[in-house]
C-alpha cells in the first residue's frame, strides 16, 4: 500500500466527526489535521481499533514524534492544544519530548520530597548519628506533626518560602505556645540544612529567621482599585473630554491582561498575534530604550493571552495608531509610545488620587493587583498560573530553571477570557466606545 493510501484529507482541517468515525484497517493509516495553526497533528488508527494522537515535528534537522495521547480519552480539542502548546515550545528552541521528560522528572522529584518525608530521612538520620532516646525522638516528631506537618507536610520541599514558616511561628505564638518556638525552628531549619546537603533545595529559605524576631514590616502594596469599583472608573473616564480615545483604550487593555504599565506603553503591533490571540512581549525592545518603555522587568519573554474583548479593544486601536509601530503612540511623534506618566495622569485627572470624597485612591500598576484577587478568590485556577500570569518571578530556583514563557498557556488563557467575562458583566461599554 503506498503512503498517500495511509494518509487521508492532508489539507483539510479535522473534525470530531472525522476523528469518531475512522475505522481500522489491515495496516496502521492516519488522517492528518490540515488546519496550518496544528501542522504535524495527527490521528493513527490502528489495525486493533485503537486511535493515537502524534505530533510529527523537525528539530535540530531531525524528524520526531511526540504522542499526545489516546482517542477519545483525548479529544480533537486537547490533541489540538497540546500541539500547540509544542510548537510554541519548538519557537523556543526547545524539544517537546524532551520537555515532558524534564517536567515528569520534576513531578517525580515533588512527589518523593515533601516536607514531611524529607522531615522523616532527617529524623532517622539524626537519630542514627546522635544515638536518640526513642522517647525523645517521639518528642521531636509529635512537635513536627502538631505544628509543621499541617501548613507544610504535604508540601514539596522546593517550594516551601520563609513566609510560610514565619507565619505559622507567629501562629504559635498568638495561641501562646512561644516557647516551643524556638524549638521548631530550630527543627525546621535542620530539616532544610539536610535538604540542602544532600542537594534538595538550593539554599535553606529560613536560615535567616530569629525566633524572637517574627513580626515582619508591612509590604508596600501599589494602590489597587477595588473589582467593584471598575465600572464607576471607566464611566468617569469616558465621562472626562479631556482623556484621549486611545488612554481610553489603553487604560482597558492594561485591566483586562494585567500586564506592567512599562510593558502596555511600549506594545508593538508585531507582538500582537490575532490569528492565536496571543500577545509576545520580548525580553528586550530596542526601539523604545530612549523613552523607557523596554521589555520585560525579569528579562525574559512573556506570553500574554489576549480575551476576546481585548483583541476588540486592540482592532479598535488600528483606526487610531494602525500607521504607527506602537500600539500607543506618543502624541508629539508616532515613532515613540506614550510616557511612564500617561496613564498615571489619567486616573488623577478622573479623582482616583485620593483628593475626592467616596474615590478610593489607585495607580494603574494596581490593576495587577485587582485581577490577582479576583482570580484567587474564585479558587478556579493554579495559583502559580495567576502569578505567571502577572510575570511574578517564581522565587524558587529549581521549578524557575525549568519555566517557559508558554508555562500555564491553557490554564491562562481560560483565566483572562473568565476574567473579561467578568468584568463586562458590570461594565456596559467595556468594548465599544
Amino acid at each position: 500500500m503506498s503512503h498517500s493510501e495511509n494518509v487521508k484529507n492532508p489539507n483539510k482541517p479535522l473534525t470530531d466527526l472525522a476523528v469518531k468515525n475512522a475505522k481500522p484497517r489491515p495496516t496502521l493509516w492516519r488522517i492528518l489535521d490540515g488546519d496550518k495553526t496544528y501542522r504535524g497533528l495527527r490521528l493513527e488508527i490502528y489495525p486493533d481499533g485503537a486511535k493515537r494522537w502524534a505530533f510529527r515535528f523537525k528539530f535540530e534537522g531531525s524528524d520526531c514524534t511526540e504522542g499526545l495521547g489516546v482517542y477519545p480519552f483525548v479529544s480533537l480539542a486537547e490533541a489540538r492544544a497540546a500541539c500547540f502548546k509544542s510548537k510554541m515550545l519548538l519557537k523556543q528552541g526547545i524539544s517537546p519530548t524532551e520537555q515532558k521528560r524534564r517536567d515528569k522528572e520534576l513531578r517525580q522529584f515533588e512527589k518523593g520530597n515533601t516536607f514531611e518525608i524529607v522531615a522523616e530521612k532527617w529524623m532517622q538520620w539524626r537519630k542514627r548519628k546522635k544515638n536518640l532516646d526513642e522517647r525523645y525522638v517521639k518528642k521531636i516528631w509529635q512537635s513536627l506533626e502538631r505544628h509543621a506537618f499541617p501548613k507544610l507536610g504535604k508540601r514539596p520541599i522546593n517550594e516551601i518560602r520563609a513566609i510560610e514558616c514565619v507565619s505559622l511561628l507567629e501562629r504559635m505564638q498568638e495561641n501562646e505556645i512561644g516557647d516551643q518556638t524556638g524549638r521548631v525552628l530550630r527543627r525546621i531549619k535542620n530539616i532544610f540544612d539536610y535538604a540542602v546537603v544532600h542537594q534538595l533545595i538550593e539554599n535553606n529559605p529560613v536560615t535567616s529567621i530569629k525566633a524572637d524576631d517574627l513580626i515582619k514590616p508591612k509590604t508596600k502594596h501599589f494602590d489597587s482599585l477595588p473589582f467593584e469599583a471598575i465600572p464607576q472608573f471607566l464611566q468617569d473616564v469616558d465621562a472626562n473630554p479631556d482623556v484621549y480615545i486611545t488612554s481610553k483604550l489603553a487604560i482597558r487593555l492594561q485591566i483586562l491582561t494585567g500586564v506592567r504599565t512599562t510593558e502596555l506603553r511600549g506594545a508593538m503591533w508585531k507582538e500582537i498575534d490575532f490569528e492565536t490571540c496571543l500577545w509576545t512581549i520580548p525580553s528586550e525592545r530596542p526601539e523604545v530604550y530612549k523613552t523607557g518603555g523596554g521589555g520585560m522587568k525579569m528579562k525574559v519573554d512573556h506570553i500574554v493571552p489576549l480575551s476576546r474583548q481585548s483583541i476588540a479593544i486592540i482592532e479598535q486601536l488600528k483606526r487610531y495608531t494602525g500607521s504607527s509601530e506602537f500600539l500607543f503612540p506618543s502624541r508629539s511623534s508616532m515613532r515613540k509610545c506614550i510616557s511612564d506618566s500617561t496613564l498615571s495622569k489619567l486616573m488623577r485627572s478622573v479623582g482616583y488620587d485620593g483628593s475626592v470624597e467616596g474615590k478610593p485612591r489607585a495607580v494603574p500598576h494596581g490593576f495587577r493587583t485587582t485581577m490577582r484577587m479576583k482570580a484567587t478568590k474564585s479558587k478556579l485556577f493554579i495559583k502559580r498560573a495567576i502569578e505567571f500570569q502577572l510575570a511574578h518571578k517564581n522565587p524558587n530556583a529549581v521549578e524557575a530553571a525549568y519555566e517557559r514563557p508558554e508555562e500555564f498557556l491553557d490554564e491562562r488563557i481560560e483565566m483572562v477570557q473568565w476574567y473579561a467575562d467578568e468584568i463586562e458583566k458590570i461594565v456596559v461599554s467595556l468594548t465599544k466606545l
